[in-house]
């Protein structure tokens, strides 16, 4: 018991020193103060650039963690090799001491391996120069703009700067690799121009130092030998550098081609009719002619108020896209109903009526038909046609079929007295006639009328005709712009002249040209009214390039046609007719467009050709004149300039000129014989009347006609076609013609 009291007091005695020795053990030494801060060693760098980074101050404790973090701050501004610390006791403390070694003053900056870029350059990308001490923050920031220098210029696949070197004496040596070395191109996916012409344009050759900037350029001049062609192309995702096997370099083309064809916003019209006016199939080369070829096509139908053409891609396949034609529809069917006046007076037709309607696209299948009335105080014509561009669904073998009946009933005809002493009338112009001096011959059965070019005023003739027949046209294009057309017709031909005035027999239809049995050149003899049958055959080439056939800007039109009619084959007629028309459009500026239009035609002689194939000329062609002109050849001459008013060109202006001329027949009146008096023998007289000069007949010079003037353009929502209005003046005057589209 004693001995476990006297245990527990040691213990407690024990526990009670260390309590009170406790606080000594804790408590370490103090830091000695330091009293001073010394730099040494540093020859070029000044000792306020090194003393401004030192944090350790004089009159503190030393702090061998802050000595330690000046160390590293003093050696991080790159000026020196090596950065040591010494610590000496000082009366009051300790001196704290920084010994530097600093890099070498730079004497020389040497680059070895460029080839592409200059010292000079690489040396103006440095901030390191000579005769400073060698900062190696600012030698490794020199570094990093060297080589993002030879990245920019496409050197690419390598570390530019490979090696540093610095000798005692201050010489800086910096190893340039400007990029990888071309071991190999490989070409890939050309089908059209063969290898040598591609690598030809390419300024990368094997053993070049690969650099990307000179290989874009090469993509571009590739691209541009497509565009030449009027092909493109664009490149596979791993064109450039082969990373698996260096120095080999991948030219991988796509060619663009077709891979499918979309028709979209087309509710009426099928998709078979525009896809097979396309050019362009899947997997087809894209070209720019081909692609401007469909859009003529599809717009040129008449069908869309808009046609515009997208991509899309097709797929992942490189190269390929979607083709998508997006059109807009427009009212395809028209219905007309209209007065014309043909001009009043004595040979005026008058008013007339008519009624028509026309569907260039019946359900949707690009068929067309039209049929039209008309009805006057003289006219009556009642027309039906059919037209089937694509008689096979896929093959542009056209179609067309028509049936008339044009019916011209006692139109009012001008007639002209007969040189000498007879009653004769004749419905062609005496040019060769001697005028009487008393005005006509009195008391001949038609009154006074005098012998000359002027008609009489009291006597006319009473024109009546009946064209009916049918028509029928076959089509095949033989190139891309190009068609050939050939047909036949069957017309039964009707006329007569009634005399109205004077008797029946007093009227000579010597030169109407209205007989079949002036087959051959151009003679007299009295005609023979009545009815004939016409059939011809007929073939021609039409050329149409033109960029827009409503308002074109490019492009233009050409036709040869020729027409045969003879008895062989159970016509009335023996003739041959041919006609040249040519059309051209320039633009002009960024807006206007100058049009061109020749004509040309021909025939084997007016007294051989019926009266309906004569050429003419209207108030359309030559449009001064407010008459019709009829002829056996035609020359026609017509330049505008059109200028468009608004942006959308639905108001255009256009200043004119025409020139042109269709002569006819020209008959030639012989010398004239005294009068001839009458014998007084009463009924016993011999028949028939007394001589008359004799006629012969000629072909007529060409006597051109000229105008010029200046019109309007108006597109209506009415009509597809623009409406035309033209002020024209000439020697006759000036006239106002009327018109739909354009005069050609």
């Amino acid at each position: 018991m004693a001995f476990a009291l006297r245990f527990a007091g040691v213990v407690l005695l024990a526990a009670v020193v260390a309590f009170a020795a406790a606080p000594q053990l804790l408590t370490a030494a103090p830091q000695p103060i330091v009293t001073a801060i010394n730099v040494r060693g540093n020859a070029h760098v000044p000792i306020d650039r090194i003393a401004a980074v030192i944090r350790s101050q004089a009159g503190l404790p030393l702090d061998p963690k802050q000595v330690a973090a000046d160390q590293a701050a003093i050696l991080s501004l790159g000026y020196f090799t090596d950065v040591k610390s010494d610590v000496r006791p000082t009366p009051g403390g300790v001196s704290l001491n920084f010994i530097v070694i600093e890099n070498p003053v730079v004497s020389k900056i040497v680059f070895n391996g460029n080839q592409h870029v200059t010292n000079d350059i690489l040396s103006a990308l440095m901030d390191t120069t000579v005769g400073a001490v060698l900062n190696t923050n600012t030698l490794r920031d020199d570094v990093t703009k060297i080589n993002s220098y030879y990245d920019k210029l496409g050197y690419v696949g390598t570390r530019h700067v490979k090696n540093i070197a610095i000798n005692p004496g201050g010489t800086v040596t910096l190893d340039i690799q400007e990029g990888v070395t071309v071991t190999a191109i490989v070409l890939t996916g050309d089908s059209v121009l063969p290898p040598p012409t591609i690598l030809n344009v390419m300024k990368t050759k094997q053993g070049s130092v690969f650099s990307q900037q000179t290989f874009d350029s090469d993509l571009q001049a590739i691209s541009k030998l497509y565009t030449d062609l009027g092909l493109n192309v664009t490149f596979d995702s791993n064109t450039g550098p082969d990373p698996a096997k260096p120095g080999a370099v991948d030219v991988s083309l796509c060619e663009v081609r077709v891979g499918a064809i979309e028709i979209a916003g087309n509710s009426k019209t099928k998709d078979f009719v525009i896809r097979r006016l396309l050019r362009m199939r899947p997997s087809d080369l894209i070209t720019e002619s081909r692609l401007k070829r469909d859009y003529e096509l599809i717009n040129n139908t008449q069908f869309f108020k808009s046609v515009d053409l997208s991509t899309k891609p097709f797929g992942d396949k490189c190269g390929y896209v979607t083709l998508v034609w997006t059109v807009v529809e427009q009212r395809t069917g028209t219905a007309s109903v209209g007065v014309s006046y043909g001009g009043g007076g004595q040979y005026g037709q008058g008013l007339s009526g008519n009624l028509g309607y026309s569907e260039a696209n019946i359900n949707g299948t690009g068929n067309g038909a039209q049929v039209s009335l008309q009805r006057g105080l003289h006219v009556s014509d009642v027309t039906l046609s059919l037209s089937v561009p694509y008689v096979h669904k896929f093959k542009p073998d056209s179609a067309s079929f028509s049936i008339f009946n044009n019916v011209v009933n006692e139109q009012p005809y001008p007639v002209y007295k007969e040189p000498g002493n007879n009653p004769f009338f004749t419905i062609t112009p005496q040019v060769g006639a001697v005028s009487q001096s008393s005005g006509g011959t009195t008391g001949s059965p038609g009154g006074p009328c005098a012998a000359n070019s002027s008609p009489c005023t009291s006597q006319f003739a009473l024109y009546s005709t009946r064209q009916a027949g049918i028509s029928i046209g076959l089509g095949h294009p033989i190139a891309d712009y190009t068609r050939m057309s050939y047909g036949f017709s069957a017309t039964r031909l009707s006329q007569a002249f009634a005399a109205s005035g004077f008797p029946q027999q007093f009227l000579d239809l010597r030169g109407a040209v209205v007989s079949p049995t002036q087959s051959s050149g151009i003679v007299g003899g009295a005609a023979k009214p009545g009815s004939s049958r016409l059939f011809s055959f007929n073939a021609g080439l039409f050329r149409d390039d033109r960029d827009d056939p409503l308002s074109p800007r490019y492009g233009g039109t050409s036709s040869l046609s020729s027409e045969w009619s003879s008895k062989s084959f159970g016509s009335d007629f023996n003739y041959t007719k041919t006609d040249y028309d040519l059309t051209k459009f320039f633009p002009v500026r960024h807006h206007s467009t100058l049009a061109l239009h020749f004509n040309y035609g021909l025939s084997s002689g007016g007294a051989s050709l019926p009266y309906n194939d004569l050429f003419s000329l209207t108030d359309q062609q030559l449009r001064n004149t407010t008459f019709v002109f009829y002829g056996d050849r035609e020359l026609l001459g017509q330049a505008e300039l059109r200028i468009p008013v608004t942006q959308d060109r639905k108001f255009t202006v256009a200043f004119f000129a025409d020139s042109g001329d269709v002569p006819y027949v020209s008959p030639v009146v012989g010398p004239q014989p005294s009068p001839t008096p009458i014998p007084r023998c009463g009924p016993h007289c011999p028949p028939g009347p007394p001589l008359t000069p004799t006629t012969t007949y000629v072909e007529a010079p060409f006597h051109m006609k000229f105008d010029f003037g200046f019109g309007i353009r108006v597109q209506t929502p009415i009509v597809p076609q623009p409406i035309r209005i033209d002020f024209a003046f000439g020697q006759g005057g000036h006239h106002v013609s009327f018109g739909l589209s354009q005069s050609f």
